[in-house]
């Protein structure tokens, strides 16, 4: 049989790690008025997104600040890319 103690003191170090990395994975990202800002220019942009035959010429709305760019400015070309034209949200 194992000692209360001795059990406690293996997982505490457990429990703090783990608390850890909640808070450093929920911690940091824009304000909100940052996203709403991100948001507003977003939907406003969204009429005016371009689809062209050519995939790297392609619009798409840059999700920090809701801005139109195009797939070449945001891909290099050095590795692959998967598209993926619907989201749920």
């Amino acid at each position: 049989m194992t000692k209360p103690n001795r059990t406690l003191a293996h997982k505490l170090p457990l429990i703090v790690v783990s608390l850890a990395l909640w808070t450093a994975a929920c911690g940091v990202g824009p304000s909100s008025a940052q996203s709403r800002a991100a948001e507003d220019a977003a939907s406003s942009n969204e009429a005016a997104l371009a689809l062209t035959s050519d995939v790297a010429t392609t619009q798409l709305l840059d999700t920090a600040d809701g801005s139109i760019t195009q797939l070449s400015d945001v891909v290099t070309g050095d590795r692959p890319v998967l598209l993926w034209y619907w989201a749920p949200h």
